[in-house]
Parts: structure tokens; sequence; C-alpha cells
């Protein structure tokens, strides 16, 4: 006789579980709020979050950290097109918490665990990762940024697009992922990203659309009881075959994830002059339609003061002076 897999025989007691709980709902359980216990329990959240937002955990650089309180009970959506750099924002956000010796998770179905932690790597030498992946980086300096991985691995947990045979893109993997890190020192967890989870283990047939939306519910409501807050990136339709500037509508997919999202930033690239505009479309702190510009130095995106535009200036000199090298 064969057995289930102790995977499915736990999420069939847990729905068992779920449904006699709510079967079991009396009215002496909703006359109950506001007793002494209810109270002090309320009391005790209030003690923790205050206590969090002193701790102030840094999201990307201080620019940001100070427009965008980073804490837990929240979603934080981050938007951009296919090319604007995703990947690059998500080393970025792990990169100060792995400084401080704050734990992170980056949830990757698109780049390998190795590319991750190159990336950030990178940042902390100041190399250039895409010189690494067009084959032109030295392999003295690849070395360099391997030996960095022990350290880096230490904070920065990676389960990527080839962790068994492409969990990361079935929506009840990523789910499994999260429950798991849901009450532990993790100061937050990324999901790089949104569309990839585009597959369903339990229901083969569902389309793109019906895995996300399930998928969105739950993170709604995941949120709200887990320890860390969530950064989500998701891929934006162009304005041509989306015309609507309403970043919502654009996009793709599942624009039903901008529900339950507390803040929603659109990353919006200027390779020319090597900045970036984190623009705050959605935040329920408060601060819509206010737009954060960094600038973008050997891969790091930091606060555009005057010590930053200097560098980019001499950035800027120095690839001119090289273009004319080269030249002749």
């Amino acid at each position: 006789m064969a057995k289930l897999p102790s995977e499915m025989i736990k999420d069939i007691l847990d729905k068992q579980s779920n449904q006699q709980s709510v079967m079991n709902l009396s009215l002496d359980d909703v006359e109950s709020f506001g007793d002494k216990k209810s109270i002090q329990t309320m009391f005790n959240k209030i003690i923790s979050y205050n206590k969090m937002l002193k701790e102030r955990i840094t999201f990307v650089n201080s620019s940001l950290t100070k427009a965008i309180p980073f804490t837990k009970e929240n979603l934080y959506l981050l938007c951009a097109y296919s090319g604007s750099g995703k990947s690059t924002v998500a080393a970025n956000v792990s990169y100060p918490l792995w400084k401080q010796g704050k734990k992170s998770l980056v949830i990757s179905n698109e780049e390998s665990e190795e590319d991750i932690l190159f990336r950030i790597a990178c940042l902390e030498l100041g190399y250039n990762f895409n010189d690494y992946k067009k084959g032109r980086m030295p392999a003295s300096m690849q070395k360099e940024c391997a030996l960095l991985f022990p350290k880096i691995s230490q904070f920065v947990k990676v389960v990527d697009v080839n962790y068994k045979d492409g969990l990361t893109t079935k929506v009840e993997g990523v789910k499994r992922i999260l429950e798991l890190v849901a009450n532990r020192d993790y100061s937050c967890a990324m999901i790089d990203y949104f569309q990839l989870i585009k597959h369903s283990a339990n229901n083969p047939s569902a389309s793109t659309y019906e895995v996300l939306n399930d998928f969105r519910i739950w993170l709604g409501q995941y949120i709200k009881r887990s320890n860390m807050p969530i950064v989500c990136f998701a891929q934006l339709h162009s304005l041509g075959k989306r015309n609507n500037k309403d970043l919502d509508s654009r996009i793709k997919h599942c624009p039903d994830i901008y529900e339950p999202s507390t803040v929603v930033i659109e990353i919006v690239p200027d390779f020319e002059n090597k900045t970036s505009d984190f623009i705050i479309i959605k935040d329920r702190f408060g601060l819509a339609g206010h737009r954060v510009t960094c600038a973008f130095l050997k891969g790091r995106f930091v606060p555009l003061d005057g010590e930053a535009i200097r560098r980019l200036a001499e950035e800027s000199s120095q690839a001119i002076e090289d273009s004319v090298d080269g030249g002749d």
C-alpha cells in the first residue's frame, strides 16, 4: 500500500485543523475582546513595535531609511522595468544588514546563489559585478570575492532558482520557505521576483494570475504574523504595452499585489547620470509622492550628497579620459 508523503500529510492535517478552529469559534471568543488578557496582549505588541522602530533597520541607505520605516508587519513592493536593476537593489538591501550583523533571506527564482553572494562581495570590494558576468574580471579579483562568501553567508541566506527543481517558482514552495522563518531572527526576507512564482504543485492547471493572486492574498495575511518585513520585487509593463501612467496598472500578470503592500516604490534609473529615483507611489506611513534620488557608485545606491556628486564627477571625467585614450 502506497504511503502519502509526510509533507502532504502535514498539509492535510493543517487544513483540517484550520477548518476545526473556524467551526469552534464561539460568541465568547468575540466577546472576550477588551478583557484584561487581550488588552495586555495589545500593550505588549505596542511595546514591541516601538522597540523595533527605535532600532531602525537600514533600508538600502540612510536617505531611504529616513523616508521609509523598515519594520515588521509590512510588505515593501519594489517595481521596475526589466533590466532596471531589481537584483542590484536586492543586493543593496542585504548588504548593509550583513555589515550590521543582521540576517536576511533572499528567495530568488531568477539568480543562482553564487551570483547573489558575488553581488554583495562586489559591493564590499567596490568591484563591478557585470565585469564578472561578462568575463572581464581578473581571476585575482574573482578570488577576492569568493573568499568573502563564508562571511557573507553567515548572515545572508539564499534559496535560489536551482533549489529542489525550481522550488522558488512554485507558490507552495515560497510559502513553505517563508513559514519556516516567520518567527526566526531574520531582519527581512526578499522575493526576487514576484512574477516568476508562476506554478502551483497542488494545481498544475492554474493560470499565472491565479497562482500569483493566491500568493498575494496569503502574503497579506502572513506579514501580520511574521517577525520581519518582506521585500517583494515586481516587474512592470512598459507604457507602450500598458498605456496608463498609474503604477498599479503596469504591474505584470497580477496588479492586485498592490493592494496588500504597505509601501510601493517605482525604481527609475538614469543610466547616463548614474542616479536612480526611488519614487514612493504608495505609503501607509504618509510619504506617497515623495522621491528619493540616490547616486549609483560602484554598484551601491548611496545618498545624493556633496560627496556622492564629487565622486560621480570624478567617474565621469575618468570615463572621458579612458575613451580618449582608447581612441588614440
